[in-house]
């Protein structure tokens, strides 16, 4: 049934150019813009790719599993699923997985600019572990726009979403290759889930084992906390569709 359920989205999100063209082309618009110029040694250029990679599966979370659930579960076939017997867990793990897999994908064409105009190079043991610590902090990030979606209707989903993305991705230092210092927030960039994602991609990037367990810890922290939300949200929107 999680299979299903895991297809399903898949489809119903590939079918649809209205998602994936923009989803495709604004981080790579802002990359080319804004982090390409940046220039610097192989390692700064690595750091600002890393941000602008994690800034693309942000917006992708964030809009389309935040806004794109808010607009859904108010459609006939939405309000349907919820009264079928699947249990609630199937469904939401079926919208992460999915939400996951779209996020890793879209960061294929900055990965590419990255490396042929920007110069970027990466050995195999390295991209393992970046990709690593992408997908680990796709799963916060994911259950955030899930989050969203369930506990927002769809015009406040996207306000909502529009106040999160550019300022989590500025805090977390997204676009300065994960270095926030001298800025008010310094002190608080690791504890934000935006921030402990880009230490935890920049030590997977320097293959530093020592400095990837506080990250890892807050990343675990907020994914049980954006979990429960994310459960609670889904629980009220199914009791709303029985009453």
């Amino acid at each position: 049934m999680y299979r299903a359920h895991v297809a399903s989205e898949l489809a119903q999100n590939a079918r649809m150019p209205a998602f994936v063209l923009p989803l495709l082309a604004y981080p790579v618009l802002i990359y080319v813009v804004v982090g390409l110029p940046q220039g610097g040694p192989p390692s700064a250029r690595l750091s600002v790719l890393l941000g602008y990679v994690l800034f693309s599966v942000l917006g992708t979370v964030t809009f389309q599993f935040g806004v794109g659930v808010a607009s859904a579960r108010e459609s006939p076939w939405e309000r349907w699923l919820f009264t079928a017997p699947v249990p609630a867990w199937i469904r939401l793990a079926a919208k992460l997985t999915v939400a996951c897999v779209f996020g890793v994908a879209f960061v294929v064409p900055v990965a590419v600019v990255g490396v042929t105009a920007g110069g970027v190079r990466v050995d195999a043991p390295t991209l393992a572990a970046v990709a690593l610590a992408v997908l680990a902090g796709s799963v916060p990030m994911a259950l955030l726009g899930l989050a969203m979606g369930y506990w927002f209707p769809a015009r406040g989903a996207l306000g909502l979403a529009n106040l999160v993305y550019l300022p989590l991705s500025f805090a977390g230092g997204l676009f300065t290759g994960g270095d926030t210092s001298g800025t008010p927030w310094e002190s608080l960039t690791v504890l934000l889930p935006t921030g402990a994602w880009s230490t935890l991609a920049s030590a997977a990037a320097r293959q530093d084992a020592a400095v990837v367990g506080l990250p890892l810890l807050i990343l675990a922290a907020w994914t049980l906390l954006l979990g429960a939300v994310t459960l609670a949200g889904y629980q009220r929107t199914q009791s709303a569709n029985f009453r």
